[in-house]
């Protein structure tokens, strides 16, 4: 704001009442009144009401009411607006009809503005800008300022605000329409401390979780989300990418207390729609992430049905330090590496000492050994009742999560008992319809029964919510090739190598789909460019393509590899390079001792392509009865 405007405001303000639509300010009062009544309002939301009506039919940059209403204070857009936001709901603007949002720049009234003089003089009428009026600013793509500082980080926390710098341009001015799908940007860590990188991820893991269990809400998971972690992108543009409505964006702060500053973005028009900060001890962070899904399904005004309600109602705070360890537990197990699988264990079982009540981090645990018998860290027999433990102990402490629900039915797949496995599943996903591993798990199973028209829109949903996750494109790509679409599961596995062309999990999917149409040549290329199945997977190819005598050293180099580094021998990997050879009594005898020790990779004996020349053997068939595999 110029001096002289202000001085003109200064001069005027005693003498002065503005009206518009159906509302009324006095400038000598700083007060609202809407249809004839007061309407009580605190003064930051008056005093934005005062300077858009000094300057009516202009657009009034962010920049001059920053200056205006915090003169002197370090406050940027998170603040600003929290108080548009509550002026609307005071002038009952619903539709921001009243006040108008201009992208990127400011606001301005979007109605004829009447000043009238107590000297009774004619009215003064001032009339908007024409919808098409922009004010341009000069930009550098979307991206977050911080101070260098910690102190000024400190400052800027517990004010509650943080700024984004704007990308230049035009757009016209849309109100938002009813949205329902959101995207949770990865929460930025404004500690200053690299190490706790792992609070900032966990917080915008968990409100995603929170936001997935309601029904209406599409909410992108976690894994697709990070690939925006530190990218300069314009807000449309992630939206677009990620095809969403809207999106939420914030800051974290972590000392005594956690401090969180977050807001709302219909992203179409780059409008903000809400914006608040918190304080909260950590034990009482998850509450928190709950009062902000509420606050977010009101802003966007979606409907929670009254068992959502329930789910997302006040739970009791959690040991501030066992919180912590969870977290810690969980930012390691999302990388699903040996050695971080390793470290997630270790963090939920102290979690668990300090709070042996604490059902999240048993459901952590269950779900990390998991993780560490399909990687055949564990074998089945030492891995398998660790998980099952805990998942029951979380289901009994709390059975309203879905992950342990999920952990559980995997762990009753590997003991063949697939009804109770489908029933976990689904019992997983009733408490959270947008648990994305609860979803290509469920997938999963549905694949290997053998239940493809079923498995594959369970594993388009996941994708849907997690579209640039490698593990879910593998899964979904996975389902498909083991239902015998190649075609389809070929072109999933290139859009992980589009994400990263090294990535295993592609190299090894379009492996698969090459041996299984005959091109051993290019499936060896790919194979041999990852060690998923410790290169049993290569033995198996080059006993295909018709060279046992190469297909017998791999097997025998990838044996003794595995015992050197005292991992599992999948028996069911082995079997696959006997059944390649040709030799079904070795590969039945094989596959006899992965049924003794329930190894998990004999769940696919049903849909496997490289068991169809054991199909007509009875030795074969029998085995899949005793599994309790339906016919």
């Amino acid at each position: 704001m110029n001096s002289n405007a202000q001085a003109e405001g200064k001069g005027d303000v005693q003498a002065r009442c503005g009206a518009f639509g159906d509302c009324e300010f006095d400038e000598l009062r700083r007060e609202l009144r809407v249809n004839g009544e007061v309407v009580e309002l605190e003064p930051k939301p008056i005093e934005v009401l005062h300077q858009l009506l000094l300057r009516a039919g202009q657009v009034v940059t962010k920049e001059d009411l920053l200056d205006s209403v915090w003169p002197g204070l370090m406050v940027v857009d998170g603040s600003l607006a929290t108080a548009v936001s509550k002026l609307r709901k005071a002038l009952g603007d619903d539709e921001s009809s009243l006040l108008l949002t201009v992208p990127r720049v400011g606001y301005r009234l979007g109605v004829p503005v009447r000043m009238t003089l107590n000297t009774s003089a004619a009215p003064e009428v001032m009339h908007p800008a024409p919808p098409q009026a922009h004010v341009q600013l000069a930009g550098v793509g979307r991206m977050w300022k911080w101070t260098a500082t910690a102190a000024l980080v400190l400052l800027l926390v517990y004010l509650g605000v943080y700024k984004r710098a704007w990308f230049s341009g035009q757009r016209k001015n849309v109100p938002p329409k009813l949205m329902t799908s959101l995207a949770v940007l990865p929460l930025v860590n404004l500690s200053g401390d690299a190490s706790q990188e792992y609070l900032a991820d966990g917080m915008t893991e968990e409100l995603i979780t929170e936001l997935s269990k309601i029904r209406a809400l599409k909410v992108i998971s976690r894994t697709s989300v990070m690939q925006y972690k530190g990218v300069k992108k314009t807000l449309p543009e992630i939206a677009r990418e990620l095809k969403v409505d809207g999106v939420v964006e914030g800051a974290v702060f972590s000392g005594n207390r956690v401090r969180i500053t977050t807001q709302l973005i219909y992203a179409a028009t780059d409008t903000n729609l809400w914006a608040d900060s918190y304080d909260r001890d950590l034990g009482d962070v998850l509450n928190l992430q709950r009062e902000l899904a509420r606050q977010i399904a009101r802003e966007i005004k979606i409907t929670v049905s009254p068992s959502e309600e329930k789910q997302l109602a006040i739970s009791a705070s959690v040991n501030p330090q066992a919180q912590d360890l969870y977290l810690k537990g969980r930012f390691f197990w999302n990388r699903r590496t040996r050695d971080a699988l390793n470290k997630a264990v270790d963090y939920f079982r102290q979690a668990n000492e300090i709070d042996p009540n604490y059902p999240r981090a048993y459901a952590g645990l269950a779900d990390a050994y998991v993780e560490l018998v399909g990687f055949g860290v564990l074998d089945s027999a030492e891995g398998v009742p660790k998980a099952k433990a805990a998942a029951l102990k979380a289901i009994d402490l709390d059975a309203s999560l879905a992950e342990p629900h999920t952990a559980l039915g995997y762990i009753l797949a590997e003991e063949w008992d697939w009804t109770g496995a489908q029933k976990e599943f689904q019992r997983a996903l009733e408490l959270d319809p947008g648990y994305v591993i609860g979803l290509y798990q469920y997938a999963f199973y549905l694949s290997v029964m053998g239940k493809h028209d079923e498995a594959i829109p369970v594993a388009q949903k996941a994708l849907e919510l997690d579209p640039l996750s490698p593990i879910v494109l593998y899964r979904a790509g996975r389902v498909e090739f083991q239902a015998r679409h190649y075609d389809q599961a070929i072109a999933l596995f290139r859009r992980i190598l589009e994400l990263n062309p090294n990535d295993p999990l592609g190299l090894y999917g379009l492996g698969l789909v090459y041996e299984a149409q005959g091109k051993f040549d290019t499936s060896l290329l790919c194979l041999k460019k990852q060690n998923l199945q410790q290169g049993f997977d290569v033995a198996a190819v080059y006993a295909a393509a018709g060279n046992p005598a190469e297909a017998r050293r791999r097997l025998d180099e990838s044996t003794l590899h595995i015992k050197e580094e005292k991992s599992y021998l999948r028996p069911g990997w082995v079997a696959e390079v006997y059944v390649s050879l040709r030799d079904k009594d070795e590969a039945m005898r094989w596959l006899e001792r992965g049924y003794k020790e329930r190894d998990i990779w004999l769940a696919l004996l049903k849909v496997w392509p490289r068991f169809d020349p054991m199909r007509s053997d009875p030795r074969f068939q029998d085995l899949l009865r005793r599994m309790n595999f339906p016919p």
